[in-house]
């Protein structure tokens, strides 16, 4: 089983959305940078618009509190130098947004590359050997560079190796299932029974959650259009910083700008955070499957490499498992796929950061519907072929 299986999972789990973000990006990328300019122009006149707003409230305050003079230096003061040095910044053209990109989201990205790399002790080689897919070719003169395209994808393309893995495990107990120690009783029988089921539930769950990660792609694609379509606004919004601005004004300017760098930054961590909280479940199944005295790094090296057979899975371990810890073991997983989210969630807490995937769930939520929708359906049709469209009677 492990040789066809196998094979089987390296040429099917792949990555399914890598394709689909390589090209919204580009997307995203050149029509931003095609109406930046057109888009600069709209600001500068909404800048004058809200400085107009913004000096009449100023004087409005100041004559309604009745104060002598702070009016220049509170109000009108920090705002013209704020604005000659937005308006200076957004003279630059489309090159600021490229320097500020390649500063900021492009080291995340990286630093998070080399993170999870680290942790599953893999290279770029190792991972393009797994994952096939290779970025499309892409001009440099668009609104992000191309090298943060590159890292995304092979982050991407980093942790779908790791479901491969995953996957490979379920397999490889699932193959220890069919061993002739299950001949030996029928208390053994029922044992390796539960095995089997144990493996296959390892292989359909972490399938699940290769699909749904599948999907991680938009949260990073609807952050980065909000990002650069508004970075010219929130630019000139920033000049109303430190001033005497009202409510309203300040928080859309925390809206446009600041929400949305946050945003984009969180959607990429993302995507190692599906790393940590996968690991941590594998850290528990590798211990339970290594022999006595093995130390769990090995197993766990064999497991993430996609190395994992039935011989490398413990005889020692499986021949003490007794029914009940199989049970256990089933409802162990079971709820480590539903609470270790809440490890990864507190690990990021501790750095400050949150990893941003609401759209993507709820996408892989409508499209686990639609999958299933669509399987109740042909089974409905297939049931009705096979009746001849005769309806049974209940009377």
């Amino acid at each position: 089983m492990n040789g066809f299986m196998g094979s089987l999972v390296d040429t099917t789990v792949q990555c399914w959305g890598c394709p689909v973000f390589d090209r919204l990006f580009q997307i995203v990328s050149n029509a931003a940078a095609a109406v930046y300019d057109q888009f600069v122009i709209f600001c500068v006149i909404l800048f004058c618009v809200l400085f107009a707003f913004y000096i009449v409230n100023a004087v409005w305050k100041n004559m309604k509190n009745d104060v002598s003079d702070p009016f220049y230096q509170k109000s009108v003061k920090p705002v013209i130098i704020n604005s000659l040095v937005a308006l200076a910044l957004l003279s630059m053209g489309i090159m600021l947004p490229r320097f500020i990109t390649s500063i900021t989201f492009e080291p995340v990205a990286n630093i998070t590359l080399i993170y999870t790399q680290s942790m599953l002790q893999t290279n770029p080689e190792d991972v393009n050997e797994r994952v096939t897919y290779q970025p499309m070719e892409i001009s440099d003169d668009g609104f992000f560079r191309p090298e943060l395209r590159d890292t995304i994808v092979m982050l991407m393309k980093t942790t779908i190796t790791q479901f491969q893995s995953y996957m490979k495990l379920g397999i490889a107990v699932m193959d220890k299932a069919f061993s002739l120690d299950a001949l030996l009783g029928i208390g053994s029988l029922i044992k390796h029974i539960i095995l089997f089921f144990i493996g296959a539930y390892l292989f359909y769950g972490f399938f699940k959650l290769f699909w749904r990660f599948c999907c991680y792609f938009a949260d990073i694609i609807v952050a980065m259009t909000f990002f650069a379509f508004f970075f010219p606004l929130s630019l000139i919004l920033v000049a109303f910083k430190g001033g005497d601005a009202p409510g309203w004004m300040s928080n859309l300017g925390k809206k446009v700008g600041t929400n949305q760098f946050k945003n984009l930054i969180n959607a990429i961590i993302a995507l190692a955070a599906a790393v940590l909280t996968y690991t941590v479940i594998m850290v528990i199944i590798s211990k339970f499957f290594a022999a006595p005295g093995q130390s769990t790094t090995e197993i766990m090296e064999l497991i993430t490499n996609g190395n994992i057979f039935a011989g490398d899975l413990s005889d020692d371990n499986l021949a003490a498992m007794t029914i009940g810890g199989c049970v256990i073991l089933v409802y162990v997983l079971n709820t480590l796929y539903k609470e270790i989210p809440n490890v990864t969630k507190m690990v990021l807490d501790a750095f400050g950061v949150s990893a941003e995937n609401q759209l993507s769930e709820q996408l892989a939520n409508d499209a686990m519907k639609l999958t299933t929708n669509i399987v109740d359906m042909a089974k409905k049709v297939g049931k009705n072929i096979l009746s001849g469209g005769e309806k049974k009677d209940t009377k």
